[in-house]
């Protein structure tokens, strides 16, 4: 990720919550969730605790996909076009790769229905849905989670 892409990657964020997530949210809670794009700014500043991002760009120089890893193998911002296919997959292979070579035991994420959906299917436990707001609007998530190590490889 180059700093420069701050900009994009947060505008996309908020058109893959809109978009992306209408089917299993109400138009309230994508509000709550994302209200406007992030300002740049405050994206660049969440990059002060080390965490890494992997950009995925399409055919025409566009990020399609982006997704977040901390150094304690959380998957934090996870977003892609709502019309990509297999950016993510690829994203994900990816920032797998690179935990797997940092030698974390396993990766967390907080999964939206739509994420929790992918995750599954990547072979990650699910431990249950979490009630969290956003202000007054209730909203859920999942905590999941995957064990990393020898054959645990993504293929």
């Amino acid at each position: 990720m180059r700093p420069g892409d701050a900009g994009a990657l947060t505008a996309l964020m908020h058109r893959a919550v809109h978009d992306g997530a209408s089917a299993d949210y109400s138009p309230r809670q994508l509000h709550a969730w994302s209200p406007a794009p992030m300002e740049p700014g405050a994206f660049l500043a969440r990059l002060a605790d080390g965490r890494a991002v992997w950009v995925a760009f399409g055919a025409d120089a566009h990020a399609c996909g982006f997704v977040e890893l901390t150094s304690r193998g959380h998957i934090d911002l996870f977003y892609c076009h709502p019309t990509g296919t297999g950016t993510g997959l690829a994203l994900y292979a990816a920032l797998e790769q690179e935990a797997l070579a940092r030698g974390l035991p396993r990766l967390t994420v907080d999964a939206s229905e739509g994420a929790r959906r992918f995750f599954l299917r990547a072979g990650f436990a699910c431990h249950g849905r979490r009630s969290v707001s956003r202000g007054d609007v209730p909203l859920h998530n999942y905590a999941m989670s995957r064990i990393l190590g020898a054959g645990a490889a993504l293929s």
